[in-house]
């Protein structure tokens, strides 16, 4: 007989590795979107007054209320539109394909890109075509 993983995780799912991140020694991450720099000590400290407030053994409103009004505020955005927030691209993009994944269905991204787009569209079950990008990266 199979060992539980061969008979429980999908063959596509078995076949993926994990990507390797280098450290980015003295390099600035973009890819990563992390900032290199420091946070002031006064905006540190008030950061920490506000989570002094926040009670952190509650889950936060899941539907994001506050946020989502105050976006809409500052954006503009019509009374008809909705907001969708995640933690990160990589979720956002999760939710996008899990909500359109159907038999048959693609998801489609340049190339070089985001390996996300090709996990993501792994684990949902939908095929991945990656479009090359030509050398002007067009």
């Amino acid at each position: 007989m199979k060992n539980l993983i061969d008979h429980w995780v999908r063959p596509e799912i078995r076949a993926l590795s994990a990507y390797h991140v280098p450290a980015p020694g003295d390099l600035i991450k973009l890819d990563a979107m992390e900032n290199p720099y420091t946070w002031d000590p006064e905006l540190i400290e008030a950061w920490l007054d506000m989570l002094r407030g926040v009670s952190v053994n509650r889950y936060p409103d899941p539907s994001s209320s506050q946020l989502k009004a105050r976006l809409r505020e500052a954006m503009a955005v019509p009374q008809g539109a909705d907001i969708l927030l995640g933690n990160g691209s990589d979720e956002i993009i999760q939710m996008i394909a899990m909500a359109l994944a159907q038999p048959g269905r693609v998801v489609m991204a340049p190339e070089p890109s985001f390996v996300m787009y090709r996990m993501i569209a792994t684990f949902v079950g939908m095929d991945y075509v990656g479009v090359p990008l030509k050398a002007d990266f067009q």
